[in-house]
């Protein structure tokens, strides 16, 4: 009984240690499971986009100027299925084409977060702004060949697709929870929206999603 009360006093001890440290001037970096909630968009001559929801990776790290305030970046990468319904009015009658394939989505981005409460558990805001960019994997026009001279297989030619490809700007808010384990390492969840912005006509421009880091911080 008197070891367990020990171990039990020595835990406390250490999680108030690891509640009363200051982390100003310390780095962190983590890992996150994504979740991208699904999307529907469409546009004024009748073409639409319908992204299902996906399961992503990303990369984190920050910097903490004080110890509730941080500055950082987020890599994203995400690889949802879609469904995209092309009308062309230019012609009478109107043509439509329907593409069902899987896009490649990547986001870069900046945010300050703000942490509240001095102890391990600390609820956060943040807010951010940076690129998104979308590649259909939809070629777009006739392959392009080039070749070249290998020393050792001889004359070679070989050729490449470029394919439809959107880079848009975004900016959003987040909000969640951080817990600080004891030895530095972290885990956080977070909810966000993002606001696409220079779509186009399309309406509906935001993205919701969840996103769940563990890290450390050194």
């Amino acid at each position: 009984m008197k070891r367990m009360l020990f171990g039990i006093l020595l835990l406390g001890l250490s999680l108030t240690a690891n509640a009363q440290r200051d982390y100003s001037g310390t780095w962190e970096w983590s890992i996150s499971a994504l979740y991208q909630d699904s999307k529907s968009m469409g546009s004024e001559n009748g073409s639409s986009l319908k992204a299902d929801s996906a399961i992503g990776l990303g990369f984190n790290v920050g910097y903490y100027l004080t110890d509730h305030f941080s500055l950082g970046a987020d890599f994203d990468f995400l690889r949802p299925d879609y469904n995209a319904i092309l009308v062309d009015d230019t012609v009478v009658p109107a043509e439509t084409t329907e593409i069902k394939h899987e896009m490649s989505q990547f986001n870069g981005r900046f945010k300050a977060n703000l942490d509240f409460l001095d102890g391990p558990f600390r609820p956060f805001v943040e807010a951010g702004l940076g690129w998104t960019y979308f590649d259909s994997n939809v070629a777009d026009g006739p392959p392009i060949v080039g070749c070249w001279w290998h020393p050792y297989w001889g004359y070679i030619c070989d050729g490449y697709y470029r394919t439809v490809s959107e880079t848009v700007f975004s900016y959003g808010v987040g909000a969640g929870f951080k817990y600080r384990f004891v030895g530095d390492s972290f885990l956080k969840l977070s909810v966000n929206q993002w606001r696409l912005d220079g779509i186009g006509a399309a309406g509906n421009e935001d993205l919701t999603g969840a996103r769940l880091e563990y890290g450390w911080r050194f």
